[in-house]
């Protein structure tokens, strides 16, 4: 009888022990993940040559996740203007916004460091490559955003170089001396100073007509950027300069929101924003071609500044790097941390400067 009850314990001890891993199964079943309708607000038209990667991320997205993930779209500045990406996803307004550094002065200094290193590597791909590993690096970077509501970046999207278009020819360093160079980045203002040439902060909208009225003899930006204001129409001289080659662009997206997704959905974000930076690259480098022969037909002239009127430009040029940094420290933030990162990924990637940048 002794064993008859042993064997009865037994017994039921393995029904309870099988039953319980099934009960357990059951209470932690994972929740069905939740269908989001998002609101993404872009300042610039859909049509724009970078919003390519916007429009790339929102579709695919929507695509992988079966329509459960959408987005009510708003091109064009119709709900946020360009002066609002910043503050309008993080409070709510929108829930992902095209992001634009130069687009927040002062607010996000940090993220916009390459603006601070004159005549940087021009290989978009590498930029990307370096600002990735910087923001894996270097929390402070994401945490300057995080103050504003913001998520941890996702995706990030370069530029070609910045180059001159010009009212009259600019062949060499001598015939910038004072030439009035419109520029959006206010980080460019000692730069065009040390050539002699007066800066002109401008937004990229008022171009056409400041050069139409010799408000400005030249501006600088992106060549494929200049074309979607169509500048060339009224200034016919284009100089290659190589100022500069930041990684501008993201999504700025609400940390609320960001927070809400599935791990599932965060990992897909960051995939689909991983190849949103392809597509954006090849599609600028695919441009560039067109423009420039749209160039050529409207009969604008090309000039390459002589390299070694570049590097004299850049020993006339106060440290700006150094500036940089010492600006940043005094306002809390890692900017010597951030400026020799850079200028070792820099040169681990094999770009060297004509001088010595960042002295402390």
């Amino acid at each position: 009888m002794k064993f008859k009850h042993v064997y009865a314990l037994m017994a039921t001890l393995l029904v309870v022990g099988l039953l319980v891993p099934v009960v357990g199964c059951a209470a932690e079943a994972p929740a069905p993940a939740p269908t989001m309708e998002l609101r993404f607000s872009s300042p610039l038209p859909e049509v724009s040559i970078v919003c390519k990667f916007q429009s790339f991320f929102l579709d695919e997205v929507t695509a992988r996740t079966n329509g459960r993930i959408t987005f009510e779209r708003f091109w064009g500045g119709t709900l946020v203007g360009p002066a609002e990406v910043l503050d309008a996803p993080g409070a709510g307004v929108v829930d992902i916004s095209m992001g634009l550094w130069i687009y927040a002065p002062g607010k996000v200094p940090l993220g916009n460091f390459e603006y601070n290193f004159p005549f940087n590597d021009p290989d978009m791909r590498t930029q990307v490559k370096i600002k990735r590993e910087m923001f894996e690096k270097i929390p402070a970077l994401n945490e300057e955003l995080a103050q504003f509501n913001i998520a941890p970046i996702f995706t990030l999207e370069a530029l070609p170089p910045y180059n001159l278009l010009s009212l009259e020819p600019i062949r060499t360093l001598d015939d910038l001396k004072g030439k009035k160079v419109g520029h959006t980045p206010v980080e460019y203002t000692p730069i065009f100073e040390a050539a002699g040439a007066v800066s002109v902060i401008s937004p990229a909208t008022e171009f056409y007509a400041r050069l139409e009225r010799g408000v400005v003899d030249a501006i600088c930006l992106p060549m494929v950027i200049q074309e979607i204001f169509k500048p060339r129409e009224v200034a016919k001289h284009y100089t290659t300069i190589d100022i500069g080659s930041p990684v501008a662009y993201t999504l700025w997206m609400n940390l609320d929101v960001w927070n809400s997704l599935t791990s599932a959905d965060k990992k897909l974000f960051q995939e689909v924003g991983n190849e949103a930076q392809e597509v954006h690259i090849a599609a600028l480098e695919a441009a560039e071609a067109t423009v420039r022969a749209t160039y050529e037909e409207d009969g604008v002239t090309f000039y390459t500044m002589p390299a070694a009127d570049i590097g004299k430009w850049m020993n006339a040029m106060p440290d700006v790097v150094a500036d940089w940094a010492e600006d940043m420290e005094a306002n809390g933030l890692p900017g010597w941390e951030v400026a020799e990162m850079y200028l070792e990924l820099s040169a681990r990637e094999g770009w060297k400067y004509p001088r010595q940048w960042g002295i402390r």
